[in-house]
């Protein structure tokens, strides 16, 4: 009798682990297969949004990544969630959001605390001009992002939509008060890399704006 309530109470303790590791290849395949109740019903049991898979991306940019926009829906519903757990590539939610032009997520990470990032990294809105993300630009800028963001190598935004033949990216980016005089430490201005995109008459409206800047007469100081 000693022995099997020995035995017994191992299993019992075996429980839990085995428990576990069912639900979180159910978690992760819940995401993969945008099984929205699914996914409803781990979460309401404990599973924790934030957890992360075998490959090193958390749940909710693993669902991003899978194209589950139901899942990714709950998941950022969630009052868990972690809007700023990056993958490991170092891409912040925010940041592969921008990546794939997905403006709604934009819109709901910054509504939940998403960080727009700071000068010495790559950021939410180098990836949005990078992929051409013109609303995303705007929602980024909105919500405080600095325009002129200088990546590890001093390259902007501007830079980056340019070097990727984006125009409407190129423009918004203008409009809201991109510098087009800026140079990174590659040597490269927007217009530069423009033109290396073989992207002539976005270069020369980049550099058109430049000039204007660069000559524009200052405006007198207003007294009282």
């Amino acid at each position: 009798m000693k022995r099997r309530a020995f035995v017994n109470s191992l299993l019992l303790l075996a429980l839990p682990s085995v428990s576990l590791a069912g639900a979180f290849d159910d978690f992760f395949k819940s995401i993969k297969f945008d099984d929205e109740p699914g996914l409803r019903k781990l979460l309401l049991k404990g599973m924790d949004p934030n957890t992360i898979n075998e490959q090193g991306f958390p749940a909710l940019i693993y669902g991003m990544l899978q194209d589950s926009p139901s899942a990714v829906n709950v998941l950022l519903s969630s009052s868990k969630l972690d809007p700023n757990q990056a993958d490991r590539r170092g891409e912040t939610p925010l940041m592969v959001a921008c990546t794939l032009d997905k403006p709604e997520w934009v819109e709901a990470l910054l509504a939940k605390g998403a960080e727009t990032g700071e000068d010495g990294q790559w950021t939410a809105l180098h990836n949005a001009a990078a992929s051409g993300s013109a609303q995303s630009i705007e929602l980024l800028v909105k919500a405080g992002a600095k325009i002129d963001l200088l990546s590890p190598n001093e390259t902007t935004p501007l830079m980056m939509a340019a070097r990727e033949g984006r125009e409407e990216a190129s423009r918004v980016l203008l409009k809201l008060g991109a510098n087009p005089g800026l140079i990174n430490q590659a040597g490269y201005n927007a217009a530069g890399y423009a033109m290396k995109a073989n992207r002539k008459e976005l270069a020369f409206e980049i550099m058109r704006k430049e000039k204007a800047l660069r000559t524009a007469p200052l405006k007198p100081n207003k007294t009282n």
